[in-house]
């Protein structure tokens, strides 16, 4: 059930700001792995699925979980975005 809260005005403006700030951070995680990868999220984890990962070198493994984690992230705020309501 989705519920309408009140809100003061100057309140939400600096929360907007605030979001929107975070959404920035983490879709520039998500550019910086796509730079380095030149392959988009989901091709790096299939690769992953399917050749796997060197047991040497975890960095390709760590970098896929911070991309998963920044695309999750930006997705959450920009729909907690779309909930807001100009009055």
């Amino acid at each position: 059930m989705m519920k309408t809260i009140t809100i003061k005005n100057e309140t939400a403006k600096e929360l907007r700001t605030h979001l929107l700030k975070e959404l920035a951070f983490f879709e520039e995680v998500k550019r910086r792995f796509e730079k380095k990868y030149r392959s988009s999220l989901h091709k790096l984890e299939e690769r992953i699925n399917t050749k796997g990962v060197n047991p040497d070198k975890h960095e390709i493994w760590e970098d896929s979980i911070e991309w998963r984690n920044a695309t999750e992230e930006a997705a959450k705020i920009k729909s907690i975005l779309a909930g807001f309501t100009a009055k």
